[in-house]
């Protein structure tokens, strides 16, 4: 009730060539997550304004988030999804729906740089190709997962820690299940065959988007 008034004040106020201060982003779209976990900074940009992030601020569609050298953030989602970014990481939460009354939702993240690891939530059990990440060498498409993505061992891996991922590019794509992993170099070469990563490799994965 006390954000409807505020609202309505501020279009008055507006109407009357008026203005008001309030809070960055205080009259963005509905908050679709959470930033619950930061080290040492982060920050965020939408519409132009850009902010520090602490920890417990709500984060919104169409918002760029990014992380600073030797950063993380975990960002939790309405749906219980979670995107945790390592160092130099950038990404774009382009969209974002929940699935209501046994419908289905959906959820496209546009990751610019870094590595992060994805957990997924209602949205991604919703339906098959409800979540997907996008990034400048490929297209994951999700499903009941868990895994990696990110610049490894001088290229682009993918591994599934749990659940089914689909890697695709212009010139092909693989589905990876529990265990198995993928290698890019660019997005005009189809991603390597899956093979599964061993512990050490996974280790080093890990420790890139680890706190």
């Amino acid at each position: 009730m006390q954000r409807r008034l505020h609202n309505l004040i501020v279009a008055l106020l507006a109407a009357a060539g008026l203005g008001l201060t309030t809070p960055a982003f205080a009259n963005d779209p509905a908050a679709i997550g959470s930033a619950i976990q930061l080290k040492p900074e982060a920050g965020a940009r939408l519409g132009g304004k850009a902010r520090a992030l602490t920890v417990g601020a709500e984060l919104h569609r169409d918002e760029q988030v990014w992380t600073a050298s030797g950063g993380r953030l975990d960002i939790k989602f309405l749906d219980g999804s979670n995107v945790t970014l390592g160092e130099n990481a950038r990404i774009v939460l382009d969209a974002f729906v929940l699935p209501e009354d046994g419908g289905t939702g959906s959820q496209v993240l546009r990751s610019i740089t870094g590595a992060l690891r994805f957990v997924g939530g209602a949205v991604d059990k919703s339906r098959p190709g409800a979540t997907k990440i996008v990034t400048p060498v490929a297209t994951m498409t999700v499903r009941g997962t868990e895994f990696f993505a990110g610049p490894i061992d001088g290229a682009y891996g993918v591994f599934v820690y749990h659940g089914t991922v689909e890697v695709a590019t212009a010139a092909g794509s693989v589905t990876l299940k529990d265990g198995e992993g993928t290698t890019l170099t660019r997005g005009s070469t189809a991603p390597t065959a899956p093979k599964v990563w061993g512990a050490a490799k996974i280790a080093r994965a890990e420790k890139l988007v680890g706190f």
